[in-house]
Order: structure tokens, then sequence, then C-alpha cells
């Protein structure tokens, strides 16, 4: 069920990006889905770390595997990116330059934070929602550095002091939503390990009270999940991140296994990093297609405009992840050829 969430917490952001010029915010609590990934991440990345053959990696294997794992479709998300910006770039609209462009891409290359005006503030403007995918990956590499699976209490520690910072940051910037906005992005540092470690706690807790959990249909799961993002409440926010994230995650973890859903959570777990990270580019390219042939924004913003996009990014997502799982195994078969 984490994995399916997984990937609808990708077509939430997508979509999210996609209806903005048409429809405005179409999820109010758009950005929950942020939380609900890195609280997934962090429950998977502990049940990984406390696996007997990853236990026996030392750090830098471990964080390497993982790098390897995810640079690669990363790097191959921001080209198509540099490429769908170079209209804009080649023709200095919307505030960009054949510099800026060429510096965002260099900067996203070694995961470094790029600042500027460009893309609403975004700190990876060829990419924005890819910036998600670099703090995964550095706190992935916390809850390893940490050996936080070998000593549980240093994770709670880490979980408190994120919380409070967090916390704290809200009330000074008067914003429940602290750290999801270009303004704040150093702010979003404590809030991805607020609920990365969070997950990560999860996890630990589930192995040992799982058996007392309710098991709540998957269906109903996946009703909660669509649930929250709809509430126009704005202090809604903060209860949503404290408690409604860890009971979805939580059911979710727990929820039955039907054949439909593991079939639907193979494929999940297959596409959707490539999902996630090819959603924006796929986007881009769409609105520049549309511009070209004067499509109607009528058209664009219709829910069969958005099929055609979304069809298109499955289909992208697809065959990304059946490329980069080609090339795997035929390095595999170079390394055991004689």
């Amino acid at each position: 069920m984490l994995q399916l969430l997984r990937m609808l917490v990708a077509l939430s952001i997508f979509t999210g990006h996609w209806g903005e010029p048409y429809v405005g915010r179409l999820w109010p609590q758009g950005q929950i889905a942020i939380d609900i990934f890195f609280m997934i991440e962090g429950f998977l990345a502990m049940g990984s770390l406390s696996q007997p053959a990853v236990i026996s990696m030392t750090r830098q294997q471990i964080i390497g595997s993982r790098l390897a794992h995810i640079y690669p479709v990363y790097a191959i998300a921001l080209v198509a990116s540099f490429c769908a910006f170079a209209p804009l770039a080649l023709t200095n609209a919307e505030g960009w330059t054949v510099t800026n462009w060429i510096g965002a891409f260099i900067s996203g290359l070694v995961l470094l934070p790029f600042f500027s005006t460009l893309v609403d503030g975004s700190v990876f403007p060829l990419n924005p929602p890819s910036w998600a995918i670099v703090l995964e990956l550095f706190g992935f590499a916390l809850l390893v550095c940490l050996r936080v699976h070998d000593t549980p209490r240093r994770l709670l520690a880490l979980w408190i002091g994120a919380a409070f910072t967090y916390f704290t940051l809200s009330m000074m910037w008067r914003d429940l939503n602290a750290g999801w906005s270009s303004m704040h992005y150093w702010g979003g540092w404590p809030r991805m390990i607020l609920s990365f470690s969070g997950g990560a706690w999860l996890r630990h807790l589930h192995g040992e009270h799982e058996v007392r959990t309710p098991k709540i249909h998957p269906v109903i799961v996946l009703a909660l999940f669509v649930g929250m993002h709809l509430p126009k409440i704005h202090l809604i926010g903060a209860p949503l991140l404290g408690i409604g994230v860890p009971v979805l995650v939580w059911l979710g973890a727990s929820c039955p296994r039907p054949v439909w859903l593991e079939t639907v959570a193979a494929f999940s777990k297959r596409n959707t990093l490539a999902l996630y990270l090819l959603g924006y580019p796929v986007m881009m390219v769409w609105r520049y297609v549309n511009t070209i042939f004067m499509v109607p924004p009528s058209f664009a913003g219709s829910l069969a405009g958005l099929a055609l996009v979304l069809g298109s990014l499955l289909v992208a997502s697809m065959v990304l992840t059946y490329t980069m799982k080609y090339l795997n195994h035929g390095d595999t078969q170079i390394q055991k050829s004689p």
C-alpha cells in the first residue's frame, strides 16, 4: 500500500502543477503530499536498513547504493528539463537567459540549490519538484550515519529536535506551512527530517505493534489519502501533519494485500521515481507544444487535456524505467563475464 501511496503522491504533485494556470490551486492541502512522501520514505528506509544484508554493509556502501539507484534517473530527468526550458532561455523569456539556464543545470547536477527568482523562486528551477528527491537523499544519509536501526533512541532524539525546530520556525514566520516554500527553503530541512525520521520511528514501532492494528480495507486508506488533500481550512495543516500523515502511513502499512493491490504496488515500485521526476519536464514540453499549435486553454485545462499529458507521462516513465533496468542488467552481465 505504501508503494501505491508513493505513486499517488507523484500524481498529486504533477496534477497540482499542471492545473495551476487553468484552475489555480487544485488541491487545497497539496503540500501534505510532500509530508506523506517523506514519512513513507523514512518508513521504507528504516525497513531496508534493518535487513541483515544491509546491516553488514558499511555506511559508504549503503549510501553509495542509494545514490546509484536514484541519481541516474534524477540526472536524465534534469537533462529532459534542461531541453524543455531551452525555448525560454534562448529567447530570454520569463526571466531566463542562457547564463542562468546553464547555471541551474550545473547546480542541479551537483545537487545544490540554485537561488533565483525563476519559476516562482524554486531552488531547482529546471525541475522544481526534484528538490524533494535531493532532500530525501540527505535524509537517508543522515539515518545511515546515525545508525538509527541500531540505536532507536538517536532516532527519537532526532525526531524531537526536528519537531521543535519546525514548530519554532512556523511560529516565527506565522506560517503553518513553514518549509515548503522557496523563501523558507532552509526551513524545509527540519520539516523534512521531522517527517522522514517520524516515518522511520513509525517503522520501529510498527514492528512491535502491528498485530494489534485493525486491518483497514485499502480503498478506505485511498479515500483517506484523497480526503487529506481537500480541506480548505488553513489551520488544518498542523493536525494533518502531526496526526493525519502518521495515521495514514501506519494504516497503509497494516492494511490487507489483495491481489490487485500487489499488482499495482509492483508497478508503483518500479515507476514512481521516474514518474515523479519526469512530471515537470513532460508538463513543460506539452505547454510549449500547445503554444506552437495554439491549443486553446479550454482544452489544455480540460480532463481530456490532462488525460493526454498524464498518458504521455506514464509512457515516458515506463520507458525510462525499462531503459534503466536494461542498462543495469547489461552492467551485471559485463561484471559476470570472464
